[in-house]
């Protein structure tokens, strides 16, 4: 199995601090507004971009590509009052002989004065034990290490591991760019444990990059686009085109999309076109029996659908994953879809649920959600309830905090109550979650209990 991303560690990122999202195949991340959730998707995101390896300031604050700058930029992400942010993650490969099954990272990025990394910790969890005096260290085995005096302006020092006795190799790396993307090309790789270290660093990267995070704009999908421009991009601009190539290449999947769309619709759809012109530009349409409509006469909502279906059932591939080509395809992705339901009736909830746990099946591929929709909620089952989180946020402290649903205090009793739609619209996942107040003094003074 290709590299997966098990869990994202919010140590002290926005409103988090020591909070961890727990990843499944599908995740399901629901709370109120401004809980956090999309706080949560920024870092995974903020990962993401810095395993491309590129200038942390490029990464998140350029307005380069067609990601844009992160929400809220690089400044928006330490906690208030800091001028760091701290951010890690763990990955799991089961891929025979690459020495280590788990890989954490843990990064810590200044932003101020100059934006630079100034801790980083890649560690592995390795069946074969090692001789030590700490347990820990045993099999989990620290790959690279940041530590001692900065060699110079824009460098920082770590270390890498080498399984042998002695000192671990020291040298200066470039602090502006995550070390994990540097850490490869330092190695030789003339040991098995060099290989094996290699082999950490390159899998917790392949996992970061494969995230794709969807948000289809429809307004920009009602253009003419070039018929080559295939490889789906965030804003699904070139939907048209991705379905051209679908309808060509994969008409089984372009004809389950083509149903899709009339089950989605109420008035009745003879099919799904694309409408060339003579340069080879595309424009998607609708046939509604004798009638052709384009995408620029289309709803939003069947536009944002059509994106996320064609994303989905395609299972990740033809996705526009920046860094990666088209010998990257089969590479693991994570897809991130913020409040998927948006533009949707909820009759069409189960539908949507169901397209994502098809596509979340597949072996390398991931979906992450949001969602504030009671039908959908409703639609999930028991077994569902392992995958959904819970954000929510304190009003003192202002910080939030991730829960598994089925760990949220009196969850049987709440579930007792009715379906997770009927409570989440109740508020009532979101008090169960405050801390009950301590009367076990008062209690005593008057003699109860």
């Amino acid at each position: 199995m290709n590299p997966r991303l098990l869990e994202l560690h919010l140590a002290s990122f926005k409103t988090f601090q020591g909070a961890t999202l727990d990843l499944s195949d599908m995740t399901v991340l629901i709370g109120r507004n401004s809980s956090g959730k999309s706080n949560a998707l920024d870092g995974l995101e903020v990962l993401s971009r810095l395993a491309s390896g590129g200038d942390i300031v490029d990464a998140l604050d350029s307005r380069r590509g067609d990601e844009g700058p992160l929400r809220g930029g690089m400044e928006g992400c330490p906690p208030h009052g800091s001028d760091e942010f701290r951010l890690g993650c763990r990955v799991t490969s089961e891929r025979l002989n690459t020495g280590y099954i788990v890989v954490d990272l843990d990064v810590t990025v200044r932003v101020r004065p100059e934006p630079e990394i100034v801790s980083e910790t890649l560690r592995g969890f390795s069946g074969s034990h090692r001789r030590t005096r700490d347990a820990e260290e045993r099999a989990w085995h620290t790959l690279l290490n940041t530590n001692g005096p900065s060699p110079g302006p824009g460098s920082i020092g770590a270390t890498w591991y080498r399984g042998t006795r002695g000192r671990d190799p020291r040298a200066a790396f470039r602090s502006n760019r995550l070390l994990t993307t540097q850490l490869p090309l330092r190695l030789a790789r003339d040991t098995k444990v060099e290989q094996h270290v290699a082999q950490a660093a390159e899998d917790v990267l392949e996992a970061l990059r494969g995230v794709f995070h969807l948000d289809p704009i429809p307004h920009l999908m009602r253009q003419y686009v070039p018929g080559r421009d295939v490889r789906l991009r965030r804003t699904a601009e070139n939907l048209s085109a991705v379905i051209g190539q679908m309808a060509e290449r994969d008409p089984e999947q372009f004809t389950e999309l083509v149903r899709l769309v009339q089950a989605l619709v109420e008035h009745e759809v003879t099919g799904v076109e694309v409408i060339r012109s003579e340069l080879n530009d595309v424009m998607l349409a609708l046939r509604e029996g004798t009638a052709t409509t384009p995408a620029r006469e289309m709803s939003d909502g069947l536009l944002r659908f059509m994106a996320i279906a064609a994303a989905l059932l395609r299972k990740g591939r033809d996705l526009d994953l920046g860094g990666r080509d088209l010998a990257d395809e089969g590479r693991p992705v994570t897809i991130v879809i913020e409040e998927l339901e948006n533009g949707l009736h909820p009759s069409q909830a189960a539908r949507s649920l169901d397209l994502v746990k098809r596509s979340s099946s597949a072996q390398d591929t991931q979906v992450i959600f949001t969602t504030h929709s009671p039908a959908l909620l409703s639609a999930l089952d028991a077994k569902d309830h392992q995958s959904v989180v819970v954000c929510t946020r304190d009003r003192d402290t202002g910080l939030s905090r991730l829960d598994r649903l089925p760990e949220v205090h009196g969850y049987p009793s709440l579930m007792a109550k009715g379906s997770l739609g009927d409570i989440a619209t109740s508020g009532m996942l979101e008090h169960s979650q405050e801390p009950q107040r301590d009367f076990t003094a008062f209690d005593r003074l008057m003699g109860l209990g």
